[in-house]
């Protein structure tokens, strides 16, 4: 694709995006039918706020003095504890993903004099950020790739000066796809051979090291900033960490005022991903295995199609006949008749006639064995619209 038709500055997207759209096709009925499910293929509802803090309560950071604005307790032991674990110098801690991943880019722009930034037309700041990277923060985004993720030749062709890359790890859009680890490595060395910062969207980094089978700090150390998230594969209440060179995380400290983003305190925050970091991080790699084996079974079903059909993380997306409003309904009616809960929503597959739903495996798989997972997904299929 050359810059002519990659650089773009489109206006906000008006359709919600999918998240927004998986969102509210989980109305209150669907939540409760839901609850009283006996078996769920791969998100739990979260356990209630009082089970939530008596677990929190019993963590060892629980005895920490309390941070003040970020500074001590146990934020300060989550920043020590991520940075080690990724390789990095510093790392700051922010409550919100969006606006974390915002400072860095305005940093990177700041310092390089320049607004171009290299993003993915599928990733999460492009389609779940209603245009921030250009409304808010002012930026240009060039947007490479397609419905896979874009490798050092599409960068290799563009002319335009930029001011960062940014890599989506995994795509979630895309289906959870990783680049290739070996094209990655080749992105990683343009940046640097031309002094272009490269930036990891690593909302589910602890997913794709452990889809890659590598350490989390050997894939951080091809970028030279990482943002990781707390609350999704580790099962945090929220809040976000960038990680990089301690100059680079000083120079976000201003904008993380100037955004707004200075809690009081977030020592829950912290103490949530410390757990995860302690219980959750460490399991990542078996779930990748159980997701595979998961999609090699449904693989096997007709009137289903699983992609990748090798998931590259622990999680995929399914695509099935019909219309997320049709499919959505079926499920409400099907988990309510056999108390299985299979699917959170339904978006649009790129596929005519098709609606795509994701499975992600986490703790939830603990509970039931591959094959019964796929048959309670082929009584779905089976199940007859009323």
């Amino acid at each position: 694709m050359g810059v002519a038709s990659s650089l773009t500055m489109s206006a906000p997207q008006v359709d919600p995006p999918l998240s927004t759209q998986a969102h509210e096709a989980m109305n209150r009925s669907d939540r409760e039918i839901k609850q009283g499910c006996d078996f769920v293929l791969s998100r739990p509802l979260p356990p209630s706020a009082a089970e939530t803090l008596a677990r929190l309560a019993a963590h060892p950071a629980a005895v920490d003095a309390i941070d003040d604005y970020g500074a001590g307790g146990a934020v300060a032991r989550l920043e020590q504890a991520t940075t080690a674990k990724l390789g990095k110098q510093a790392g700051l801690f922010f409550i919100k993903g969006v606006t974390a991943q915002l400072y860095v880019l305005r940093a990177y722009a700041q310092a390089r004099a320049c607004r171009n930034v290299v993003i993915h037309p599928l990733s999460h700041m492009d389609i779940d950020e209603a245009g921030a990277i250009e409304r808010s923060a002012g930026l240009t985004a060039i947007r490479l790739g397609r419905h896979a993720p874009f490798g050092a030749k599409a960068l290799a062709a563009l002319t335009e000066p930029l001011a960062a890359v940014v890599i989506e790890l995994p795509l979630r859009r895309a289906g959870f796809l990783l680049p290739d680890l070996d094209d990655l490595r080749a992105i990683s060395a343009w940046c640097r051979g031309l002094g272009i910062p490269l930036h990891f969207d690593g909302a589910r980094l602890w997913e794709a090291a452990a889809g890659y089978g590598i350490s989390e700090a050997e894939l951080a150390a091809l970028a030279d900033s990482v943002y990781v998230s707390y609350y999704k594969g580790l099962g945090g209440l929220g809040g976000a960490m960038v990680t990089g060179t301690q100059a680079f995380i000083d120079s976000l400290r201003p904008w993380k005022t100037r955004y707004g983003g200075d809690l009081f305190t977030a020592y829950p925050y912290a103490i949530a991903a410390l757990d995860g970091l302690d219980t959750l991080a460490p399991r990542l790699r078996g779930f990748v295995a159980r997701a595979r084996a998961l999609a090699a079974g449904l693989n096997e079903l007709p009137g289903l199609l699983v992609h990748p059909a090798r998931p590259h993380t622990n999680a995929f997306q399914v695509w099935l006949a019909g219309t997320p409003s049709e499919l959505a309904a079926r499920h409400a009616r099907f988990a309510a008749e056999h108390k299985r809960w299979l699917f959170d929503g339904f978006s649009e597959a790129p596929l005519a006639g098709h609606a795509m739903a994701e499975i992600q495996l986490g703790p939830a798989s603990d509970h039931y064995t591959i094959a019964e997972a796929v048959e309670a997904v082929r009584q779905f299929i089976d199940a007859k619209a009323a």
